[in-house]
């Protein structure tokens, strides 16, 4: 049996952490560590496939310095054909950071907004998935007729573990929250470690079904066990840190601990890659990173849709521009006209006259296309989308939906009412409007989705999930430095002080995501703290 370790931090770089217990005590520590100090598998929602109740309000998180990710949800109603959703963001920027039309062009904006799409991935409880998923993952396998689909079903599998499992840890940490009932945690931390392993138990003994060969089937089987292996080592090795932080009873840490190492000693027995060890170098690190990452996105790819991306008002523009150039070309010749046939008089003074003009009429021609196209232009931004898209899944080539997709800077007098009181909620006085000025960038989208082609893609899917990262580095170029130092007096023991201050920027975002038509969908607010360093946090305001 595995030796006993403690939860603590080893100094010796680029050794690991020691954060496993396999049984007995836990020794104390001098640093005990969080979920939250250890990058984790799901620290990204490109990367999260947990489930949450749905339908959810759109959720927002950091992913790093300067990237704010924020995921929606399109849930498509049973039995109904295309649905239409609108997403609608208003982010209030403060001047200072030089973000308007001149310095932010549209081009940049969708640089910087970056956007994926995939299907939500279906609501099963863990304990469940030994009976319909198993089932299915066997029948796939026993029916060799069709490897796309048996690819799918092993890949989908893989997603429901994770995913399901994921929900499992938050119900496990919520009981831990509650402080009147501390022994409902344990309860269910050791009925995860059980399911954990009925669930692992089972799909291996399913995949005995498929050849052990280098084959895409038998490659896939042995990939996705070690892919499951994985993932049920890292969520049982955090929820052990964070049972063991938060004083969870320590045989309860203690047996999710090894619940964590019997995966380590499964693929080790199995000869299956991926394998860590304490006296790993960096190098070996790094191929640990490395593999997750390619089991990771083998496995995730049946859930990723693929995206084709066209300029929304291409066509109208061209026609627009078109129609500019006709009409000052019509008014530059009816000019000319106007002066009759020079060469008929024989006057040179005439003919001189009549080529200032046209000249003339040549140049209030290129300025009445120029002006034109100007107009036309803001016509165009108004009425038509920037970028439309297709939202395809990859594999069976099938389009699920439409996306019209527009951004630009507003004015506050063209903001909702109900957008500007939003923001206004946490103003104390008028005056901060005009202390605090702002620039409004909005982001919008019109999204349809086609719920029966959705449905015969694969009915398990009742949902696709839209997540945004935005890149926030241009936003932060003008920014201050992140400290600075004040002075201050103090009128108790009436003593000068400095200190250090830290200089953060407070960008205000009202966002709302409604069914076409809902005339009751509630507007949320965000607020987002960042300095010159990058983003500081997320403060959620009710």
């Amino acid at each position: 049996m595995a030796k006993d370790t403690a939860f603590k931090a080893k100094k010796s770089a680029p050794r690991p952490h020691v954060i496993g217990v396999v049984e007995g005590d836990v020794s104390a520590a001098a640093t005990v560590l969080s979920s939250e100090d250890i990058p984790s598998d799901w620290g990204s929602l490109v990367a999260d496939l947990s489930m949450a109740e749905m339908p959810r309000e759109p959720e927002w998180r950091v992913h790093d310095r300067t990237h704010l990710e924020f995921a929606v949800d399109y849930r498509v109603a049973a039995n109904e054909g295309k649905q239409v959703f609108e997403w609608d963001a208003y982010f209030f920027v403060p001047e200072s950071l030089r973000l308007y039309e001149e310095t932010y062009e549209k081009r940049e904006i969708y640089d910087d907004l970056q956007s994926y799409v995939r299907f939500a991935v279906p609501s099963v409880k863990f304990s469940a998935l030994i009976g319909a998923p198993i089932s299915r993952l066997k029948a796939s396998l026993l029916d060799n007729t069709n490897e796309a689909a048996t690819l799918r079903e092993l890949r989908l599998f893989a997603c429901l573990v994770r995913a399901s499992s994921l929900a499992a840890r938050r119900t496990v940490l919520e009981e831990l929250e509650k402080a009147e009932n501390p022994l409902a945690a344990g309860e269910a931390a050791i009925e995860l470690v059980r399911n954990a392993g009925a669930v692992t138990s089972a799909m291996r003994e399913v995949m005995k079904i498929a050849p052990k060969d280098e084959s895409p089937i038998g490659t896939a089987v042995t990939w996705v066990d070690e892919d499951v292996s994985r993932a049920m080592e890292t969520l049982l090795g955090t929820l052990a840190i964070d049972l063991r932080g938060r004083g969870a009873p320590e045989l309860v840490a203690s047996t999710v601990a090894a619940g964590a190492v019997s995966e380590a000693v499964y693929r080790q027995a199995n000869s299956l890659e991926g394998v860590g060890y304490a006296d790993a170098n960096e190098r070996a690190i790094e191929r640990l990173e490395f593999r997750r990452h390619v089991l990771k996105r083998f496995t995730s790819s049946v859930l990723w849709l693929s995206l084709d991306v066209r300029d929304g008002a291409k066509l109208a523009l061209q026609f627009f521009y078109a129609l500019a150039a006709g009409v000052a070309m019509a008014l530059a010749f009816v000019l000319a006209l106007s002066q009759g046939d020079a060469t008929a008089t024989g006057s040179s003074g005439f003919v001189w006259r009549t080529a200032l003009l046209v000249v003339l009429a040549y140049a209030i021609k290129d300025r009445v296309k120029a002006f034109l196209q100007e107009r036309f232009s803001r016509v165009v931004s108004r009425h038509f989308p920037d970028r439309r898209w297709h939202i395809r899944e990859r594999e069976r080539n099938v389009t699920l939906g439409e996306v019209r997709e527009r951004s630009g800077f507003v004015k506050f007098n063209e903001l909702p009412a109900e957008v500007l009181t939003s923001r206004r909620m946490t103003r104390v006085h008028s005056f901060e409007e005009d202390a605090r000025p702002e620039r409004v960038l909005w982001h919008h989208k019109t999204v349809r989705v086609h719920g029966d082609d959705l449905a015969n893609a694969d009915g398990r899917f009742q949902a696709l999930t839209e997540i945004f990262r935005l890149n926030l580095r241009r936003w932060l170029d003008h920014t201050d430095d992140p400290k600075r130092k004040i002075v201050f007096a103090d009128p108790d023991d009436r003593r000068i002080y400095t200190a250090t201050a830290p200089r953060a920027y407070n960008i205000a975002i009202v966002y709302r995501l409604r069914k076409k038509g809902d005339t009751n969908a509630a507007w949320h607010r965000n607020r987002v703290v960042v300095t010159r360093k990058g983003i500081l946090r997320i403060d959620p305001i009710s």
